[in-house]
């Protein structure tokens, strides 16, 4: 409902009435595009704000330094993808953005599917889905104390 001039409150946020799409919604099922997950820690937060790519995904993203997109809950991120320094990653303070915007916090998952990105180079772009709280209770211990050099494979 469209808030009217009589009670209109400039303090709310009031919902558009576009039809929402897909990429406007918190979980989706995948598409069948690559995709990967990181239970954030530390290191990906914080002070040093590293989110680097799994090596399986990395051969399908460019080795170079292009712009990066992630859409999340409606809304989309301007990042920097960096592929040609070694490990291929996000540059921290594009990726420090997201963070904080999220609010996110050790023990989130962040879902990445591949939406855009080739080895040729061009544009980057990943849709994210934030799961907190309701993380697989099967994967947990799997979780646990796996980091960038003992990482969690789904298949």
């Amino acid at each position: 409902m469209d808030p009217s001039p009589s009670n209109f409150d400039p303090q709310k946020t009031y919902q558009s009435t576009i039809p929402k799409t897909q990429e406007d919604d918190e979980f989706w099922p995948l598409s069948g595009k690559p995709y990967f997950y990181v239970v954030l820690n530390k290191l990906h937060l914080a002070t040093r704000f590293q989110m680097t790519f799994p090596r399986r995904l990395s051969e399908k993203l460019p080795v170079a330094m292009v712009s990066a997109k992630i859409v999340c809950r409606g809304k989309v991120w301007d990042l920097v993808y960096i592929g040609d320094q070694g490990t291929k990653k996000f540059e921290n303070q594009t990726w420090e953005k997201f963070v904080i915007d999220n609010n996110l916090a050790v023990g989130d998952v962040c879902l990445f599917e591949l939406m855009e990105g080739s080895v040729n180079g061009g544009i980057v772009k990943f849709k994210v889905q934030i799961l907190r709280d309701n993380f697989p209770s099967e994967l947990v211990e799997k979780a646990e104390g796996h980091n960038m050099n003992n990482p969690i494979d789904i298949e």
